[in-house]
């Protein structure tokens, strides 16, 4: 019987974990030896831009069709997927974390998850259609500012997932997102991930 490559993938995850098993000295050790000394900013980028979201999305619309994830066109399943993904390079990952209100805001802000230890916040969005890809152009301009004003990060990330939607100039607009910014007096980094 023929495997899908869904289940492919997840039988070769399988056979990684009890090689890891085989080896003794726990997980550390072999975690270690496997991410090397690469930054939590730099492995969170790398799983980012993988084809883990395919994946998940194939294997629920093979093996779980009925479940709600088969189909990601909201933006909380998003959410959960990438606090999944997210949480296993960057540990301390938190969700919807309450930030105070900065000087001249109105409101406080909610960024979708955060790592005080990594200095990172992570912004999800999700772009099903033209008009709602010009709507995330304009929340991350607003985020920018808005999580700028808040000194306790170094860097923002902007993971964008298109639900049947082929985003216009994807790599130009990561370009244009990603870069050294300030604001006020606090400098930070922005990173922006169009997938798929």
């Amino acid at each position: 019987m023929a495997l899908h490559p869904e289940t492919k993938v997840v039988t070769k995850a399988l056979e990684a974990i009890r090689e890891v098993q085989r080896l003794g000295g726990g997980i550390e050790k072999v975690e270690a030896e496997l991410v090397g000394q690469a930054e939590p900013v730099d492995r969170l980028l790398s799983l980012l831009r993988g084809e883990w979201m395919l994946s998940v999305q194939g294997y629920f619309v093979n093996h779980r069709p009925d479940s709600a994830y088969a189909r990601l066109d909201e933006e909380y399943k998003i959410q959960d997927l990438v606090y999944c993904l997210a949480s296993t390079v960057v540990p301390d990952l938190h969700y919807e974390n309450p930030q105070e209100k900065t000087r001249g805001a109105l409101t406080s802000t909610r960024v979708d998850f955060s790592s005080r230890t990594a200095g990172i916040f992570l912004e999800v969005k999700l772009a099903s259609g033209k008009h709602q890809a010009k709507k995330v152009e304009s929340e991350i301009s607003e985020d920018i500012v808005k999580y700028g004003r808040n000194r306790s990060f170094g860097t923002l990330v902007f993971f964008v997932f298109c639900h049947d939607y082929a985003f216009p100039n994807a790599r130009e607009f990561e370009l244009g997102l990603t870069g050294a910014k300030v604001i006020g007096e606090h400098r930070f980094q922005t990173f922006c991930v169009v997938k798929p």
